[in-house]
């Protein structure tokens, strides 16, 4: 009889409980910029040995310089099936302190054009990651 009760307040327990879970699918973890090409005159930038990474989670895209001071920018972002729209940037402080980011000078070198920007996915598959908006298309690397 104590089985049943405890397999039924289990089962109870377990249910209330809501994981959070994104439908990012691929595009989830922690990708390198290994090289960025300007669209309007097709120039091509090696990056493969600057430190510059974008982590995408949930809602959230946290991009890192670490050549640059350890530089953080935390993005709000949505995928809507071809379409990636990044937004709301705030600067990483400290790990408890977020400050909005209004200029958009500090963006430029990280592949971003404004403090909105909009991207197209040209590929993105377990390994490998392209991303274009106006401005340049940017290759990554998952790792």
């Amino acid at each position: 009889m104590q089985k049943i009760i405890f397999i039924i307040l289990s089962c109870f327990l377990l249910s209330a409980c809501e994981l959070e879970m994104s439908d990012n699918g691929k595009l989830d973890g922690n990708w390198q910029l290994r090289q960025t090409d300007t669209v309007s005159t097709g120039g091509i930038c090696d990056m493969s040995r600057s430190y510059i990474y974008w982590a995408f989670e949930n809602d959230l895209l946290l991009v890192r310089d670490i050549d640059n001071g350890n530089l953080k920018i935390l993005f709000r972002f949505e995928k809507k099936g071809n379409e990636l729209y990044i937004h709301s940037p705030h600067f990483v402080v400290t790990k408890d302190e977020l400050t909005v980011l209004e200029n958009d000078s500090l963006l430029s070198p990280l592949g971003i054009a404004d403090i909105e920007d909009h991207f197209f996915f040209e590929e993105l598959s377990n390994g490998s990651l392209v991303i274009k908006n106006e401005s340049y298309r940017l290759h990554f690397r998952k790792y």
